[in-house]
């Protein structure tokens, strides 16, 4: 979310609240559910395929992040973190030099920042998802259940700022005794007004893709966010791609902010026969976004994405134009985010060609409640639609979802889901069904 940072003054060194006790129950809970949230996985198909066995994988239930060794390993490192002999609630620093933005990424690429220091800080982060996804189906007078136990995410990352205000983040997520590049990127503010970034980052669309996973009290981000083309997330609900990113920001009351970026097509990246002096293999994103009332934002953005007109041909390569409204509403005691898509369509029909034009919406809403234990209470609910082709009948798909996040302390929360997806009819690339997932999260930093 492109939200504006806010500055807080940092409070003298003190031990966590909640005690290295107060994690022994979440662990037995991690013990014995094992990890992560499965995700209903909406495929764009460019084939017909048997109905019976597409449909049960339809709703599919993520896959394994790490491996067993991996997983342990970062789990001690959070404990030892928020224990009080090792560890610290704040650190006392000068003020000047700590600006967080309102929610758990203190490194979110478009957070503000002050443009200066008194001196240059690092700073590590880190988090962990774990939790268990069982869903269930009917098809062909059968009901059909599966159960799956993941770690859902294991991400460590470290930030370095400059007392220039000049800025270099680096963030890995760990799989399968591997560590994959997330974040990796270098933001400059040679004015107050203007902000250059280079390297691999968030898409500057989509209010709820750019909300870090922390932010959201939602396990799962929705329908939108499982749908693929040609093997690729939609690239206007965010992702992260190499990219070049320049914004301007005005001084005015509204605080508006006008920004321009290219990033790479994952079409481009070497993989397909592109010439590239006869094709632009990068998306084109422009967004304007302010804040007529306090903790109030409203974006839109014009987008142009890249796509093969004609499934498995590198020929038919062009451009999509795409436009998005997006809502996000912070105030203390509410959380809410609402955003609509629409554009040529990009998904490939039965004979590979594509046709018509698509139209996408989600919205969440979570009224943020402070009860003392735990610590905060917010009930959600969300709603997702996608229609990929909109000169057609019977492809359209509805996801409902609601829950519970419960925040026991500052460092760790427990997230219980119900979703369920309608299909509008056979030729719907979703399927009928109800995921129930629960999530244990964990997060540290220095």
């Amino acid at each position: 979310m492109l939200s504006s940072a806010r500055s807080r003054s940092i409070e003298p060194s003190r031990s966590l609240s909640c005690p290295l006790d107060a994690l022994a129950w979440p662990a037995l809970f991690v013990a014995q559910l094992l990890p992560c949230p499965g995700r209903v996985l909406v495929r764009a198909s460019s084939e017909n395929k048997p109905a019976s066995r597409e449909k049960v994988d339809a709703l599919e239930l993520g896959t394994s992040r790490l491996s067993a060794r991996s997983a342990v390993s970062l789990s001690l490192v959070v404990t030892l973190w928020a224990s009080p002999s090792f560890a610290e609630e704040q650190v006392a620093e000068p003020a000047a030099e700590e600006t967080e933005t309102k929610g758990g990424d203190l490194d979110d690429s478009y957070a503000d920042a002050p443009t200066k220091a008194e001196k240059s800080s690092f700073r590590w982060t880190g988090r962990v998802f774990v939790g268990n996804t069982t869903t269930r189906q009917r098809l062909g007078g059968q009901t059909f259940w599966r159960s799956k136990q993941s770690v859902g995410s294991a991400r460590l990352g470290l930030r370095y700022t400059h007392k220039s205000g000049a800025r270099a983040v680096i963030k890995f997520e760990f799989e399968d005794d591997e560590a994959e590049l997330k974040d990796g990127y270098i933001r400059l503010q040679p004015l107050s007004s203007m902000r250059i970034m280079a390297g691999q980052f968030k898409r500057p669309i989509s209010a709820i893709g750019l909300a870090s996973r922390w932010d959201l009290p939602a396990i799962e981000r929705g329908l939108l966010d499982s749908v693929r083309v040609e093997g690729q997330k939609l690239p206007f609900v965010g992702g992260r791609d190499p990219g070049l990113f320049l914004q301007y920001t005005p001084k005015f009351r509204a605080k508006p902010k006008l920004s321009a970026s290219v990033f790479q097509n994952d079409l481009g990246k070497g993989t397909s026969s592109l010439d590239a002096s006869e094709h632009f293999a990068q998306d084109v994103y422009l967004r304007a976004s302010l804040e007529p009332v306090e903790d109030l934002e409203l974006a839109s953005v014009f987008a142009l994405f890249g796509y093969l007109g004609q499934t498995g041909d590198p020929d038919s390569f062009t451009h999509a134009p795409v436009g998005s409204l997006e809502v996000s509403y912070q105030p203390k005691w509410l959380r809410l985010w609402a955003e609509a898509f629409a554009g040529k369509s990009m998904f490939a029909k039965a004979d590979g060609s594509t046709t018509g034009n698509f139209l996408g919406a989600r919205a969440l809403v979570a009224p943020n409640l402070r009860t003392g234990t735990p610590r905060r209470l917010q009930p959600f609910v969300g709603l997702s639609y996608f229609d990929p082709r909109q000169n057609e009948s019977d492809d359209a798909n509805t996801e409902l979802q609601g829950g519970l996040n419960l925040a026991f302390a500052k460092i760790w929360r427990l997230q219980l889901e119900v979703a369920h997806v309608l299909a509008e009819g056979s030729a719907s690339s979703a399927t009928t069904g109800t995921a129930f997932r629960v999530q244990l999260g964990a997060r540290f930093k220095d």
